[in-house]
């Protein structure tokens, strides 16, 4: 990281001084800083309205956002995608493999399902128990009856049940609790005949808190960050996945291989060439960026956003997807219960309608890396073949295109697809410096400030489509191999003040991603979940930015670097000003507003480094919230939203 020293700095700033905190009157607070800026904006100004849509966040299929991070289930492969003991892809193994076989003709998944005689038993190791209830269930067919045991293991406890199965010809449910007296990220779970023979599939065990199947400490975090819309599911995943295999009984639901990180079967010379893949690719993407389960499907992710508060931005494939598909999605999110699909959702309990007004059309499709990847001289016609069948079931819904800006594609997209999109998706990934802080921050505004005067250039060529915003359904740092940190949190804000600055060609923005992989705003860990850098200047920007932006200007300091924007409630009567400090220098911000401000109060993102995360077990950044202040006063380290009531 770069540093200055203070005592030289200080020296060569004009209107150095400080204030102690005993100064200060009984009134208002007054805080302590090193030096002076001012920042100039008008009063009587009232911009461009900002929308609170740019505080989105995106959720993909991969390593442990949903699974492990939002989903609550324990069990791995659940329903047998592997043989059971398969050495590299099964993680179920066995005491007695003479006991235990796999078939693949007999199951309620469609999967295999697990053949145990008496004695035989199934386990996976390091499952992560606390001391609360688990609850749980099984499918078993058994034609004469068997007895099962399922158990947790640890080293410092145990707990164990007993389920009679009844003879029966067909799969049958059978539920079970479990209650964990002990606590350990080591635990075994065990299911075990021990008298007769069975047929299993479709295991489950969950904590009894889990809410719909959803970590209730996940989503209490993303309470927090009060996201106002979410984009799912998004991401290179989106190419391979077919939305259908995630509705109805989650356990019938097949299981897929994500056809992006480990390969179309038809990629592969042989059925030994696709396992060795596969034993490489698990080792490397962990079971759930391999394979997907299907158990978080739309109608879970709309249950996700309900809780939330949020709406739905959602996607529709256009790599291996076809129209026909994309037309079915929107009709079972928005069709009434007389239309084929919209009953379908009736019956999977949802006699309503979504009415989502959102609608992506495929992911990165100017990749040759993405599934289905086609010239953009056939992807136009593609777009616009999806675009006008999906309207032709709701012509009310708004179109997100699949952008690129920095190559000629969003240009062919404006050319040949401009009546049918209604804003355009731009993705972006800047470059971490993890020496420089100030670099790490310009990279990010160097980034932004690219992609918004390509489409700023766009709108000037083709102004019969100026009202085509950007949607920026993917950002973040890249290459991340840390949870975000406190300079990743500052990187974000110099994003978003560059998008309020330039709030009239932004719809929305979706910060990638909200939990766990490539920098989520939440971290999840087996006993608990973490607000990151990211995830606490997204909730800081949202609950107290205002809706219209205000032009402004800070005095550029090569020693400070202070990046700010500023924005006003639409009676005028308060203004907010969030500022990136980068510096290890607090800063007073001047302005004539502010010596006559009826209240000034902050909320400020700091911690003890510029590399700072936090965990269950430490936490090295925080927010803080100080009212009633005399001064603004931007803390070093920090990133701060100011609001000042002026009337």
């Amino acid at each position: 990281m770069k540093t200055t020293g203070k005592t030289t700095i200080c020296a060569l700033l004009i209107g150095c001084f400080a204030v102690t905190a005993a100064a200060c009157g009984e009134q208002k607070k007054e805080e302590a800083f090193d030096t002076a800026l001012p920042v100039n904006f008008s009063l009587n100004e009232k911009g461009e309205y900002v929308n609170p849509l740019i505080y989105g966040q995106f959720i993909e299929h991969i390593e442990t956002c949903i699974y492990d991070g939002i989903w609550s289930e324990k069990v791995l492969d659940r329903k047998f995608y592997y043989e059971v003991g398969a050495s590299g892809l099964s993680p179920w193994k066995t005491t007695d493999a003479s006991l235990v076989s796999s078939d693949a003709e007999t199951s309620y998944s469609g999967g295999h399902s697990a053949y145990l005689r008496a004695g035989g038993d199934i386990y996976q190791e390091d499952v992560p128990v606390e001391e609360k209830g688990y609850e749980g269930y099984f499918y078993c067919l058994s034609p004469a009856g068997c007895t099962v045991t399922v158990s947790l293991e640890g080293e410092n406890g145990s707990a164990e049940t007993t389920v009679a199965v009844a003879a029966g010809s067909q799969f049958v449910r059978y539920e079970y609790s479990l209650k964990g007296a002990f606590k350990t990220t080591e635990a075994t779970y065990r299911l075990k005949v021990t008298q007769g023979e069975g047929r299993f599939d479709s295991l489950s065990l969950m904590p009894e808190d889990n809410y719909l199947g959803m970590r209730l400490d996940t989503l209490e975090e993303l309470k927090e960050l009060n996201s106002p819309i979410y984009r799912w599911p998004g991401g290179n995943f989106l190419s391979g996945y077919d939305w259908r295999d995630g509705i109805g009984d989650r356990d019938k639901r097949p299981s897929r291989r994500n056809l992006n990180y480990m390969g179309l079967e038809s990629d592969f010379a042989s059925e030994e060439a696709m396992i060795t893949s596969d034993i490489v690719n698990l080792k490397r993407l962990g079971f759930y960026g391999g394979i997907e389960p299907n158990d978080f499907g739309l109608d879970e992710f709309m249950a996700m956003c309900d809780y939330l508060g949020a709406e739905a931005l959602m996607m529709v494939n256009t790599g291996l997807g076809t129209v026909e598909e994309a037309v079915q999605q929107v009709e079972y999110c928005n069709g009434a219960v007389s239309t084929e699909y919209g009953a379908l959702r009736a019956a999977n309990g949802h006699e309503e309608p979504y009415g989502i007004r959102y609608w992506g059309v495929g992911n990165e499709m100017f990749g040759d890396w993405q599934l289905g990847h086609v010239p953009v001289s056939e992807y136009v016609n593609i777009h616009n073949a999806f675009t006008k069948a999906m309207r032709e079931v709701d012509p009310d819904i708004l179109i997100v295109a699949s952008g690129e800006n920095s190559s000629t594609w969003s240009d062919s997209l404006f050319a040949s697809c401009g009546n049918n999109m209604d804003f355009i998706a731009e993705h972006m990934y800047a470059q971490q410096d993890n020496v420089d802080v100030f670099e790490h921050l310009a990279n990010m505004r160097t980034n932004i400030e690219y992609r918004i005067s390509n489409h700023r250039q766009l709108l000037a060529k083709y102004p019969q489509y100026g009202d085509v915003k950007i949607a920026f359904t993917e950002y973040a740092y890249d290459k991340a191999t840390s949870a975000s940190r406190l300079k990743d949190g500052m990187g974000i804000g110099v994003f978003l003040n560059a998008v309020i600055n330039n709030s009239d060609v932004f719809e929305m923005c979706c910060y990638s991603s909200t939990v766990n992989a490539t920098q989520g705003c939440v971290t999840t860990e087996p006993f608990g979940a973490v607000t990151q850098g990211a995830g606490y200047v997204l909730g800081m920007y949202r609950n107290y930015m205002f809706d219209y932006r205000v032009e402004s200007v800070v005095r550029y300091s090569e020693a400070l670097q202070l990046d700010v924007s500023v924005t006003r409630s639409e009676d005028g009567s308060s203004y907010a000003i969030a500022v990136v400090n980068p510096s290890e220098y607090a800063v007073k911000l001047t302005n004539a507003a502010f010596d006559s401000a009826l209240s000034v109060e902050r909320t400020t993102l700091t911690g003890d480094y510029y590399d700072s995360y936090n965990s269950t077990a430490r936490s090295e950044m925080w927010t803080e919230r100080v009212e009633n202040l005399k001064n603004v006063v931007a803390p070093a380290m920090s990133v701060s939203v100011f609001v000042v009531k002026v009337r």
